[in-house]
């Protein structure tokens, strides 16, 4: 049975978030300033901010990209993912080379959880379950898998523009992109929800057509108003301020100063 009250808390919670998310992005793009605003309840808003920071080992954040980013950037995604998993932040990834690789390096030189979604079984080397010798545990979606009530299909319909033209494996992939908004497993058999999503375009654009990579990144980041970090240097500046200003606390230290001439 549902607990109610709790099925509310988090709707207003999720309600709360996208609010607090378009007036980053609103601030960013100079709409207004924080001068603005009432002193006082300008005060009362960081004090809350700072008691509602998650805990760095109670979250993951996804490490996703393009199969074809830089040299310089797969060295600073392994630095973030490195610090992160130092402070225990879990993460979630899907195994393709590039961006995915590294994230899943830098975080395998820590302690902290790492959670490798996969369209099927034995991609690109990986078989379900936890791997003995890393610890990584690997999961692939199944037909039922749902998030936020929807199942993973569904968003991934939903969100990509030519879903019908999609051969199986890639409708599978993109799949895939959706279970690593999931979240990652813990050591306790529980699932860590993803707070930030990290990653690169070659272009600098967000995922769709354009983007410039092979796959885009989770799809499901718009549909959960979910802050993305795109450390493309072509990224316009204010969505990744607006996201910056969003993320964790843990996150947003990780990734500034490890790109040069990132827009924030």
């Amino acid at each position: 049975m549902n607990d109610r009250p709790s099925i509310e808390r988090r709707a207003a919670a999720d309600r709360a978030n996208r609010t607090l998310e378009a007036l980053c992005r609103d601030l960013a793009a100079g709409a207004f300033r924080i001068e603005d605003f009432d002193p006082d309840v300008v005060e009362q808003l960081f004090e809350l901010l700072d008691r509602a920071e998650p805990e760095h080992d109670s979250f993951a954040y996804a490490g996703v990209g393009s199969r074809r980013t830089p040299p310089e950037i797969l060295e600073a995604m392994s630095d973030i993912a490195q610090t992160l998993g130092d402070a225990g932040t879990a993460l979630s990834t899907g195994g393709a080379d590039g961006a995915d690789k590294a994230f899943e390096t830098g975080a395998l030189r820590t302690d902290a959880p790492i959670t490798v979604h996969t369209p099927w079984p034995g991609y690109n080397g990986y078989r379900p379950g936890r791997d003995p010798q890393t610890d990584i545990d690997i999961v692939h979606p199944n037909s039922t898998a749902s998030l936020q009530g929807r199942t993973y299909a569904d968003l991934a319909r939903e969100h990509h523009p030519y879903w019908n033209r999609c051969s199986r494996g890639a409708r599978a992939l993109f799949v895939r992109n959706v279970s690593i908004l999931a979240g990652a497993l813990d050591d306790d058999g529980g699932t860590r929800p993803v707070r930030a999503v990290i990653g690169y375009t070659p272009n600098g654009l967000a995922a769709g057509r354009g983007a410039g990579g092979p796959r885009p990144p989770p799809p499901a980041a718009a549909a959960r108003a979910m802050p993305r970090v795109n450390l493309s240097r072509r990224t316009p500046p204010e969505p990744n301020a607006a996201a910056l200003a969003a993320v964790p606390a843990i996150v947003r230290d990780a990734i500034l100063g490890r790109v040069p001439g990132l827009p924030r």
